[in-house]
């Protein structure tokens, strides 16, 4: 089961390498075949260079936009409908990366712990938040998230909230 996990996460990781560098419109760089560990600093730093000097709608719009390609085709792939089932999909994934969370989707999250808080500004954080937000609209069919708080502005935790078309 440990290397099917360490496949998967290699993926999943590739994958968000590979969408990131699409919506940055920058060369994507091979991360699959490192360590799990390594890959993660590899993209943290990736994402910190490009993203550093970077609040432009349009460019969060295409991290958005792709995020949620490939949360729509992940939940097509894994046929995620109930609830349940995609909230425990969706912090699977974040739990890959480094980020820890309870909650519900729809509903409150709580990230506990997020590798990257440890790289990101606030800054970047917000602007790396649309790759979250698209990613869940897509694993979920629609919605939004919202963040209250983040572990980047100095709190404990990032608080937010999902929400569906139907609750907005």
């Amino acid at each position: 089961m440990r290397i099917i996990d360490s496949l998967f996460r290699k993926i999943e990781l590739q994958m968000l390498m590979n969408l990131t560098a699409r919506a940055l419109d920058k060369p994507v760089k091979r991360i699959w075949t490192l360590p799990d560990s390594k890959a993660l600093q590899v993209y943290a730093e990736y994402t910190c260079e490009h993203l550093a000097c970077s609040q432009d709608r349009i460019l969060m719009q295409r991290m958005n936009d792709e995020a949620y390609r490939v949360g729509k085709r992940l939940r097509k792939i894994f046929y995620l409908r109930k609830p349940t089932d995609i909230t425990r999909f969706t912090f699977l994934l974040y739990r890959n990366i480094g980020i820890q969370m309870e909650g519900n989707i729809p509903g409150k999250i709580c990230v506990t712990e997020c590798f990257f808080s440890h790289h990101y500004t606030p800054a970047i954080c917000r602007v790396a938040s649309a790759l979250d937000d698209g990613i869940m609209k897509g694993l979920a069919g629609d919605g939004i998230l919202h963040f209250q708080q983040r572990i980047t502005e100095g709190c404990q935790c990032c608080l937010a909230t999902f929400k569906t078309s139907k609750e907005i």
